[in-house]
């Protein structure tokens, strides 16, 4: 499995032929891929109409798509809309993703407590700040942790005794080298 970052809070997960985009920005990119998912609704791109391939989620709920689980929960009402948190289950391998939002429901803990890998926004300010998202990652414990939407995450680092996270163009993941419970922290360019 591999994970790219293509804008602040914009993710690629790809293996294989599978595409899996999360919170896109532009419809560019919607070519080849499999599954959209939106962590804010109303959505940055609107669902292209004319592809049936494409399976499109804004929103909670469970779904089942060619053996991948994605699993969302409401988290709150933003300013432009509704706020939702997913885990995704994809070759074995369990991913939170926490979008934009400036709270988190005690419950998410054990909704996200058997992630392998989480993606959480660290920038703070309007979001969750540093200290609060570092408390509910170390709840969770996670084997990696994949910072997103910030424009410095040296105050989240310092919550877990860094000073930085070499940003990598790509993240490579396999399920025998994920440990729950290891925290690495990881950081990808903007590609």
């Amino acid at each position: 499995m591999i994970i790219t970052r293509h804008d602040s809070g914009y993710f690629k997960v790809q293996s294989g032929s599978t595409t899996i985009l999360i919170d896109p920005t532009n419809q560019r990119s919607f070519r080849g891929a499999r599954i959209v998912i939106n962590t804010e609704r109303p959505t940055k791109v609107e669902s292209p109409k004319d592809d049936d391939t494409l399976f499109w989620i804004d929103h909670q709920g469970e779904y089942e798509i060619d053996g991948i689980v994605v699993r969302g929960w409401y988290a709150e009402k933003g300013a432009e809309g509704e706020r939702t948190v997913y885990t995704i289950v994809f070759e074995g391998i369990r991913i939170g993703i926490i979008g934009p939002v400036t709270k988190l429901k005690p419950e998410f803990v054990e909704h996200l407590r058997a992630v392998d890998v989480v993606m959480v926004p660290v920038g703070g300010k309007p979001l969750l700040s540093p200290k609060d998202i570092a408390g509910f990652v170390r709840q969770i414990e996670p084997a990696i942790i994949i910072a997103s939407r910030y424009k410095d995450a040296k105050p989240f680092l310092k919550e877990f005794g860094e000073d930085t996270c070499k940003e990598e163009e790509k993240i490579v993941i396999k399920k025998k080298d994920v440990e729950q419970g290891t925290m690495k922290l990881m950081c990808l360019k903007v590609t």
